[in-house]
């Protein structure tokens, strides 16, 4: 009776598959696909109206997230601006608009008013992605009638990867979240 030896197979299985786990498991590779967040440092919001044009910034110049400078955003009572938002990662010198842009079914921006300015200022959101639904890189505001108010407008950049986006709800993923002090005059 012959027996069989299991060992040369066992060992050519695995002098073949040793080589195929190292590449697999390649973690000096940077993860540059879909769903990945992006590095924002700066966010700007251009308000118009009329030939009135306003600028204001939101800088992280170390990119860390936590120390955002901030400037004020000034409203004339009774006025419509058309707004727009721009990201930047000065890091690495990268416009992140654009790849907002071209991931728009994977993005959105909330813009909610607080302080005494919340029921004077509203935004409502006039871009869409391919699927019919706000992304919010450009928008109107609105402010009502009324005397001399302070308040904030906070601006959220959700990102859709693991839940998808229904236009209405925020995602558990946020690349930006920054308060802008209002003062309408």
């Amino acid at each position: 009776m012959q027996t069989l030896s299991y060992k040369p197979v066992f060992l050519l299985l695995v002098t073949m598959l040793l080589p195929l786990t190292f590449l697999a498991c390649d973690s000096t590779e940077p993860d540059e696909g879909p769903g990945e967040e992006e590095l924002i440092t700066t966010i700007t919001l251009t308000l118009s109206a009329g030939d009135m044009t306003q600028t204001v910034s939101a800088t992280d110049p170390d990119g860390d997230g936590t120390d955002f400078q901030i400037e004020t955003i000034t409203l004339a009572s009774g006025t419509t601006y058309t707004g727009s938002v721009e990201l930047a990662d000065d890091i690495n010198d990268e416009d992140i608009t654009e790849e907002v842009e071209e991931e728009a079914e994977e993005h959105q921006f909330f813009y909610m008013v607080g302080g005494q300015a919340s029921g004077r200022v509203s935004v409502s959101i006039t871009d869409k992605d391919d699927n019919g639904l706000p992304v919010g890189l450009e928008f109107t505001l609105t402010v009502t009638d009324g005397g001399a108010t302070t308040g904030t407008l906070r601006v959220v950049l959700s990102h859709f990867d693991e839940e998808p986006k229904n236009g209405t709800d925020q995602s558990d993923e946020t690349d930006v979240d920054v308060t802008f002090p209002i003062e309408i005059q």
